[in-house]
């Protein structure tokens, strides 16, 4: 009895499996061709932010194909390994707006910070986009 019960977890086990495998295999992959924007509303290049205790970053991405995954630091270029945003989101979309307010005001006045955006068009990270911008704050 105990080895039937075991053997029909194991079928079950490899069914589901089985049918994850499928679902990839389904999904076209080669999106090499995708014509990807990144556009930074808040802030913008070389912009000097009103007030450091409040900075938006607003961050659109669109694309006429879908993309798999976008990510987005923000540091000071002094120090590339302060990051004060480190997103990273799997997204199979044509589009993608991420939104974060911080408190820059622990920094000293007309520090430039960096915000860098890659998005990748594949699974394996070998074809992306990316782009940047500096800003100060006061």
């Amino acid at each position: 009895m105990k080895n039937v019960l075991l053997f029909s977890f194991l079928i079950v086990g490899l069914m589901f499996t089985a049918c994850s495998d499928d679902d990839e295999d389904d999904h076209d992959h080669d999106h090499g061709d995708a014509n990807i924007t990144i556009e930074f509303l808040e802030p913008v290049n070389d912009e000097v932010v009103a007030s450091p205790d409040d900075v938006h970053v607003h961050v659109r991405v669109t694309a006429d194909a879908e993309f798999h995954e976008v990510e987005i630091e923000m540091y000071p270029v002094n120090d590339p390994s302060d990051l004060i945003i480190d997103f990273e989101q799997h997204a199979h979309d044509t589009s993608f707006d991420f939104e974060n307010d911080n408190n820059l005001s622990g920094y000293p006045a007309g520090t430039e910070f960096e915000i860098d955006v890659e998005v990748y068009k594949d699974h394996e990270g070998t074809d992306y986009v990316e782009s940047e911008i500096n800003f100060r704050i006061p």
